[in-house]
């Protein structure tokens, strides 16, 4: 289960102080054979400084779990997403799952709400 959960926490790492209304963090990788490929944006305030140091290049941490990632800002989350978990933890964020199995999106799903969130399919 730890691969599975493992992009939920990922995310989480971002979520909790990022972003802008009209930033997000797209993260693009793979960890322990899976495709990563998710996007979080939040409405918390925070400042562009920090915000670039939070997202831009790779994702620290993922070597450990066998894989490797990278985060970029993109003004918004893209469409076409296979899930979404909202206000994980509590935290004023949605993040956007895309490219990913059933499986993998019921594993999400019950990640998400183990940590409070909201979970949606679009």
């Amino acid at each position: 289960m730890r691969p599975l959960t493992a992009p939920l926490v990922l995310a989480l790492s971002f979520a909790a102080p990022l972003a802008q209304a009209a930033s997000a963090c797209h993260v693009e990788g793979q960890v322990a054979g899976m495709v990563i490929n998710e996007c979080t944006q939040s409405s918390q305030p925070i400042s562009d400084e920090q915000l670039k140091q939070q997202c831009n290049g790779k994702v620290p941490g993922l070597e450990e779990l066998g894989g490797q990632a990278t985060a970029k800002l993109v003004p918004a989350c893209p469409s076409g997403a296979k899930g979404v978990c909202e206000s994980p933890m509590g935290a004023q964020a949605r993040i956007y799952y895309y490219k990913r199995s059933a499986e993998e999106l019921a594993n999400l799903q019950r990640a998400c709400q183990m940590q409070r969130g909201q979970w949606t399919q679009p």
